[in-house]
C-alpha cells in the first residue's frame, strides 16, 4: 500500500468535485435485461434517466463557471459600444446601433459557447470522468447526448439572453426571428465543439477547429458566389475543378451565413421559407456533427 501525499489528496478532491466524477458516482448503473418481458422500456428509460442526469450536471457545470455573470458583462460592454456607433452615425443611428450589436452578440455568443462545449469536454477526459463514465454498463451514445443536451440548454440560453438585449434597440419580428436562428445556430456551435474536443483532445486546438469550421461555413456563400461570377476563368480546368470541389464540400457544411441574418433586424420581419432553411440546415448538421462524434467516441478505448 502506497500513502497518499497531501498533493495527490488535493487532486483526488478536485476531480471528485468536478460534476461528470460525481455523476459517475452517483448514478444507478445501466443493467441491461433482454430476458425479462417488458424490459427493453425499462432499458431505454434508464438510458434516458442517465442521459437527462448528465445533462443537468453539465448545465449546472455552466452556471458554476460564472457563465451568465461573463453574458452579462458582455451585454452591458455591446450595449455601449451599440451606443457608441450610433453616436457617430449621421443618419439612420438607430438601424447602425442594432446592426452593430446584433454583429458583436452573435460572435460573442459562438465563442463563448464553443469555449464552454470543448473545456467540458477535454476537462473531462483530463480528470479521467470521460474513462470512468465509459466504463459504465451503458451505452456510449448515452454520453454524448447527455454532454450535447448540456451544451445545447447553455447555448440556447445564451441567446435567450442576447435576444432580450437586443429587443429594444429593432422591431420585435425581426429579433424574435434573429433570436430563434441565434439559438439553432448555437445547436450547430455544440456539436461542433463536442465534436473536436473528442477528436483533438486540447483546448487550443479544438477551439482553432472550432474557429476554422465555423468561419468556413460563415464564407461558404461568397465563396460560391465567387466560382459562379461571371468574371471568373472558366476556361481554366484547375479553376473548375477547384470549383467543383468546393461545391462538394459546401453540400456537406451548414450555411451559417443564412444564420442570423442582420437584414431581418432592417427590415422587421423574416421571410418564413429562410427560417425553414435555417431549421433544416441546422437539424442536418447537428445530426452529422453528433454522428461523427459518435463514431469518434466508439474508437475509444478505456
Amino acid at each position: 500500500q502506497h500513502a497518499t501525499t497531501p498533493g495527490s489528496r488535493r487532486g483526488i478532491a478536485q476531480a471528485t468535485n468536478r460534476p461528470t466524477v460525481r455523476m459517475a458516482t452517483e448514478m444507478k448503473p445501466f443493467r441491461p435485461q433482454r430476458a425479462e418481458s417488458g424490459a427493453r422500456p425499462r432499458e431505454y428509460a434508464q438510458v434516458a434517466r442517465a442521459v437527462a442526469t448528465l445533462a443537468r450536471y453539465t448545465f449546472i457545470e455552466a452556471l458554476r463557471s460564472n457563465f451568465v455573470a461573463v453574458a452579462a458583462v458582455v451585454i452591458v460592454c455591446v450595449g455601449a459600444l451599440g451606443q457608441f456607433f450610433a453616436e457617430l452615425a449621421l443618419t439612420d443611428a438607430a438601424a447602425i446601433r442594432a446592426l452593430s450589436m446584433a454583429w458583436i452578440l452573435r460572435v460573442a455568443a459562438v465563442f463563448l459557447l464553443a469555449a464552454f462545449a470543448v473545456s467540458t469536454v477535454v476537462r473531462d477526459q483530463n480528470d479521467k470522468g470521460l474513462e470512468l463514465l465509459l466504463a459504465l454498463p451503458w451505452p456510449r451514445a448515452g454520453y454524448l447526448m447527455g454532454k450535447w443536451l448540456g451544451c445545447a440548454a447553455t447555448g440556447i440560453l445564451l441567446a435567450f439572453m442576447f435576444t432580450l438585449a437586443l429587443a429594444p434597440a429593432a422591431p420585435l419580428p425581426g429579433v424574435a426571428a434573429w433570436g430563434l436562428s441565434l439559438a439553432l445556430e448555437m445547436l450547430v456551435v455544440a456539436s461542433a465543439g463536442v465534436l473536436c474536443a473528442l477528436t483533438f483532445k486540447h483546448v487550443v486546438g479544438s477551439l482553432a477547429a472550432v474557429a476554422a469550421f465555423y468561419a468556413l461555413c460563415r464564407t461558404m456563400g461568397a465563396l460560391l458566389a465567387i466560382g459562379a461570377s461571371r468574371h471568373a476563368p472558366a476556361d481554366s480546368a484547375a479553376f473548375r475543378a477547384a470549383n467543383l470541389a468546393l461545391e462538394g464540400i459546401a453540400a456537406l457544411l451548414p450555411r451559417l451565413d443564412m444564420f442570423t441574418r442582420s437584414q431581418w433586424l432592417a427590415d422587421g420581419h423574416a421571410p418564413l421559407h429562410d427560417l425553414g432553411m435555417v431549421f433544416l440546415q441546422a437539424a442536418v448538421a447537428t445530426a452529422v456533427l453528433l454522428t461523427a462524434a459518435l463514431i469518434d467516441l466508439s474508437r475509444k478505448s478505456v
